[in-house]
């Protein structure tokens, strides 16, 4: 649902249990899509994996119930190795081939090795990227603690209009967001949605006026970009339920719906 032009997705990999136990994706996407759409999502964050292990009929199946379901693949996120081995390239390969085939707006990028995230895996991303298809923006992802700084060294790196960037403004606090907004101007385009509490992730309403103000952060700095709903509460707990997941990510789209509507109607109220 786009609400005064902020569109809100849902990214696959809030929903999947295995997202880190290197067990293979446990979801198929189509299967939740068209309660995606009913829910009220503008479009979907389709984690790479989720296509890298299925058959070509799921991604024929994804862009049918796409249709159907009017629920775009508006993102691919993927965790890019910038090595030239056999594994990484053939890696590679596969992004390339789900772009070329979904062509989502953008491509949602982090780096394989967190520890190396300087300008030479940058440059080797914006290489490699060229093969990208043109229409499709390049957002880089540098991790939920990435600020000012990280910003700057992206920006410094990825010269060009379709080059854009992520933060996750709920892991900061507004002084930190607005800071990291002030340092990216356009080049942010899309916040990833998740917020933690003593080291696990919440619904955004159990800290609903820090989290409030954090959205508020973001209007001031006229932010007009696309978010992402990427983990909510329930994920990485023992008994993972993605029932329950959903539900809880019908919950934080609810509550980025209201904030907004609310603001929107200030702001009306306000011209009046």
């Amino acid at each position: 649902m786009a609400i005064f032009g902020s569109a809100v997705y849902l990214s696959t990999i809030l929903l999947e249990k295995n997202r880190w136990n290197g067990k293979g994706p446990s979801l198929l996407v189509s299967d939740w899509m068209e309660e995606a759409g009913e829910a009220g999502f503008a479009g979907l964050e389709i984690w790479m994996n989720h296509l890298l292990f299925s058959s070509r009929s799921e991604w024929e199946l994804i862009k049918e119930r796409s249709a159907e379901a009017d629920l775009p693949v508006s993102l691919i996120s993927a965790t890019l190795p910038a090595d030239g081995s056999d594994k990484s390239q053939r890696f590679r390969e596969s992004v390339l081939e789900a772009c070329d085939y979904f062509r989502p707006d953008g491509l949602k990028f982090s780096l394989a090795d967190a520890k190396n995230t300087g300008l030479d895996s940058l440059e080797f991303v914006k290489e490699w990227s060229r093969d990208v298809p043109r229409e499709i923006s390049l957002l880089y992802d540098g991790g939920e603690n990435a600020g000012p700084e990280a910003l700057e060294t992206a920006r410094a790196a990825l010269t060009g209009g379709r080059y854009q960037a992520v933060l996750h403004p709920f892991l900061f606090t507004p002084k930190e967001l607005e800071a990291a907004l002030d340092a990216a101007g356009d080049f942010v385009t899309n916040l990833g949605v998740q917020a933690k509490q003593g080291g696990q992730w919440i619904l955004l309403e159990e800290n609903a006026d820090a989290n409030l103000r954090i959205m508020a952060a973001a209007r001031a700095k006229d932010f007009k970009g696309t978010w992402s709903l990427e983990f909510t509460k329930g994920a990485g707990i023992a008994g993972e339920n993605i029932e329950k997941l959903f539900d809880n990510a019908e919950k934080d789209l609810n509550f980025i719906i209201e904030a907004q509507t609310r603001s929107a109607q200030g702001r009306s109220s306000k011209r009046k």
